[in-house]
């Protein structure tokens, strides 16, 4: 096995603290000198390149992450089941090949895979969400936003303008969110407005998974957008996985999310 030069080493390193600051938010130099086995002084230089690069900000005896700035206009959701939040999207992460055209729909959980895309390039990504364009507007990807109604609570764009887009594209893969599940036979949505963009998502793409902790197997909600049958698979991470798999089966692929 060929050896890694200094510069291929420094770069694999500096990636792998990237994905844990965008996870994770913030890094303190000594924690991660540790982790690495190198010295304080090289990881205050891999700071200094991430701020270069826009992805983090030196604060007293570490860094944050620059992408907090968005956390802060997101609802009460995006600070709930964090770590399975961000398992999930660290696995879907893991699926998105080199120049893939992705789709991301609205929600907490695809924001987490926005943050971790971040550090990625060469994507093309289409998203229905204010929030999630406005996170992944300053990565090495091309972010296309859907025209559309912007729905007040949670930024989604809606209606015939963002369906019309969407007919007029293809992409290799969708993460599609969900309000819940249970006793539904698919996952669903509160709004039928949003119901209608996930389905037409599917319909675009190659590839189509629910990205969503476990917990939602225990809400409901009002207009489901496709059967199990009709997807890919769920990703999916926490502690209620006994109830996921009794309500999904073997109707299709259950993933479990692993965080970095």
């Amino acid at each position: 096995m060929k050896e890694l030069s200094m510069a291929e080493l420094t770069a694999d390193r500096r990636n792998k603290i990237a994905k844990i600051l965008v996870q994770e938010g913030s890094i303190r130099v000594g924690d991660i000198a540790e982790r690495f086995g190198v010295s304080t002084e090289t990881i205050r230089k891999d700071i200094i390149y991430l701020e270069e690069q826009g992805l983090a900000e030196k604060n007293h005896g570490g860094a944050i992450s620059k992408t907090n700035v968005v956390e802060k206009t997101l609802d009460e959701k995006e600070f709930v089941h964090t770590d399975e939040k961000n398992a999930i999207a660290a696995t879907a992460v893991s699926m998105i090949h080199d120049h893939d055209t992705v789709f991301l729909d609205t929600g907490s959980t695809t924001n987490a895979i926005a943050r971790q895309l971040i550090i990625r390039s060469g994507l093309t990504i289409f998203t229905n969400s204010v929030i999630t364009a406005g996170i992944l507007s300053e990565s090495d990807n091309e972010v296309f936003l859907l025209g559309g109604k912007i729905r007040r609570s949670n930024k989604a764009l809606i209606g015939g303008w963002a369906l019309d887009m969407l007919d007029n594209i293809h992409t290799d893969i969708a993460f599609l969110g969900s309000d819940g599940f249970f006793g539904m036979g698919g996952p669903s949505s509160l709004r039928y407005e949003e119901a209608t963009i996930k389905t037409h998502a599917m319909k675009v793409s190659s590839r189509s998974y629910v990205v969503a902790d476990s917990t939602k197997a225990f809400s409901t909600s009002h207009f489901r957008y496709a059967y199990w049958s009709e997807l890919d698979g769920i990703i999916t991470a926490g502690d209620k996985l006994d109830k996921l798999h009794d309500d999904i089966g073997n109707q299709t692929a259950i993933i479990l999310g692993k965080a970095i």
